[in-house]
């Protein structure tokens, strides 16, 4: 049977220096956070275990979904994978067919079991992230509960945790969501919301969950071509993983706590959305127990576990309503954090009027995320974020109404730290499927005559002039400055001094959280303009950790 261990084998049979064992003890504060983003700059971004972790008995595993290509191998017949379409196809052909799960009596996570005065969450090694976080938190709890009002239903749903004490934990419920509404079902009724919380379990699990959808366990086992062994919980009436590492039970009360801030998937800081309480009376796990964590921040195992099972289903959707198969390939870049989306279309599609801006508008209609939905023709490499921004130059006609659209007002994600009202901004379209462009000299007296104007720093990622990043110091005026500079021909994008112009992932990240698109781009003889730097009155604040 399969479970997280199985899963650890095979990757480091099937995809050596994948994962990477590390043996020096390090701290649960920050040491782990430190070591994951400086593994995120790497081209393999392994998944780490941290064989001991300073006062604690249990190693810890994190980054596991933090490559592509180990979510593949995740998925039943990983192999025949050749490309993202075919894993979203695999996705798709997976979710639709559901298998039962088997229920069993006992199991590897009932090994050791923790119970009343006995309960320590303080024993496991739960992280502190970083300096602006609350305190330490559980990233990896999969919280399960039954439907109160049809109990054969059982949802999974993920949930921040921060350690309040040895059984308690302070949590938040995403409004709206299946856990909330489970949640105010029985608050009504005075009772607490009976639950169970899995960390460590096999990553086709934790991908089930992240879809969004309810009967989780059915897609696990979908995913993995065999049904999931469940079993009991001891103190509540929950079914939990037989071969998880580790599974909390309790319930969600009805006392208020303070939770967070916590930083989220912007890379900023996020308060709470509701203020839970979660009593834990019992904890069971493997004898010889991983503790599993999530990467959070705007890190790539956060925003690919979130994103791919809803990347999977808007392909689904784009290949069954578009007006024609004209989708080659489709890319939402982590670092943009869902709010960018690049697009190419076949050859033979590309230069049909109007379809490149149809297929984004429907992009755009399928995923309320999306803030610049771009469209190439299949000549880019959309996974080259630096050819697609230079393409978005030399092939785009800069005029609204020909090469750009721009929408008002539209709901979006209300984690957006750029928008002005909350759940609300505003929106491009960006067609980058016209002919080629002649590309232009470097102006070397660029850097002199923008010293004038505050720009510390002029970056060519692409080695000529179609791409410019202008590094903005504090005080100046991002606007004024491509006012006056921008050319014909040429993308220019300016950012703040906490940004590496050079590193296009860190323009991008900059670029996507915090513009507004009607706002923020310019376009002026022919050429675009975008202000990628904070506006006067910025309050979102980025998480970082303490300098050793």
């Amino acid at each position: 049977m399969y479970d997280l261990r199985t899963y650890l084998k095979k990757v480091e049979r099937d995809a050596p220096g994948q994962l990477v064992r590390v043996w020096k003890p390090v701290s649960h504060e920050y040491d782990v956070t430190r070591r994951v983003e400086e593994e995120a700059r790497t081209q393999g971004n392994p998944a780490l275990l941290f064989e001991e972790v300073d006062g604690f008995s249990m190693p810890t595993l994190i980054n596991v979904f933090g490559n592509f290509d180990r979510l593949k191998l995740a998925l039943e017949g990983a192999c025949s994978m050749a490309s993202r379409l075919d894993f979203y196809s695999a996705w798709n052909e997976l979710v639709a067919k559901k298998i039962m799960p088997i229920d069993v009596r006992d199991g590897p996570v009932k090994e050791v079991k923790q119970r009343g005065g006995g309960v320590d969450l303080e024993s496991i090694p739960i992280l502190r992230f970083y300096e602006q976080d609350a305190g330490r938190y559980i990233t990896s709890g999969l919280v399960v509960a039954r439907d109160p009002d049809h109990p054969e239903i059982v949802n999974l749903s993920y949930a921040r945790m921060q350690l309040k004490g040895k059984n308690r934990l302070g949590t938040t419920l995403h409004s709206r969501g299946n856990m909330w509404s489970y949640f105010e079902k029985v608050k009504t009724l005075g009772r607490p919301l009976d639950v169970a919380v899995i960390i460590g379990a096999h990553p086709a699990i934790y991908m089930a969950a992240a879809a969004k959808i309810t009967g989780e366990y059915l897609v696990g086992g979908s995913l993995l071509g065999e049904p999931l062994e469940l079993v009991r919980c001891e103190t509540v009436d929950i079914p939990v993983p037989a071969r998880a590492e580790i599974v909390l039970e309790g319930s969600i009360t009805l006392e208020e706590g303070d939770e967070g801030p916590f930083t989220e998937y912007t890379g900023y800081l996020s308060g709470r959305s509701t203020r839970n309480t979660l009593k834990v009376d019992c904890i069971t796990h493997r004898r010889d127990a991983i503790y599993q964590t999530i990467m959070p921040s705007n890190s790539d195992e956060h925003l690919l576990l979130s994103g791919l099972p809803k990347q999977a289903r808007i392909y689904g959707a784009l290949r069954d309503f578009a007006p024609m198969p004209a989708i080659r390939d489709i890319l939402w870049p982590v670092s943009g954090t869902h709010y960018v989306c690049f697009i190419s279309l076949n050859k033979a599609m590309a230069g049909i009027p109007g379809l490149a801006k149809q297929v984004a508008i429907l992009v755009m209609g399928l995923d309320p995320y999306i803030k610049l939905a771009t469209v190439f023709p299949d000549d880019i490499n959309i996974s080259d974020l630096g050819a697609a921004l230079g393409a978005i130059a030399d092939r785009c006609d800069m005029v609204v109404g020909s090469g750009i659209e721009f929408l008002r007002g539209v709901f979006s994600h209300r984690l957006d730290p750029s928008s002005v009202v909350e759940g609300v901004s505003s929106k491009m379209i960006v067609d980058a499927t016209g002919a080629k462009k002649a590309t232009g000299k470097i102006d070397s007296n660029l850097q002199r005559r923008l010293d004038k104007l505050g720009v510390s720093e002029v970056s060519y990622p692409l080695g000529d002039s179609r791409l410019r990043v202008f590094r903005v110091s504090a005080g100046f005026d991002a606007k004024v400055i491509l006012g006056e500079t921008i050319e014909i021909g040429s993308l220019t994008i300016c950012v703040d001094e906490d940004v590496d112009a050079g590193d296009v992932r860190q323009v991008i990240w900059a670029m996507s959280t915090r513009f507004q698109p009607v706002e923020d781009v310019f376009l002026v003889r022919g050429g675009m303009g975008i202000d990628g730097t904070r506006p006067e009155g910025w309050k979102a604040k980025m998480a970082t950790i303490p300098i050793h």
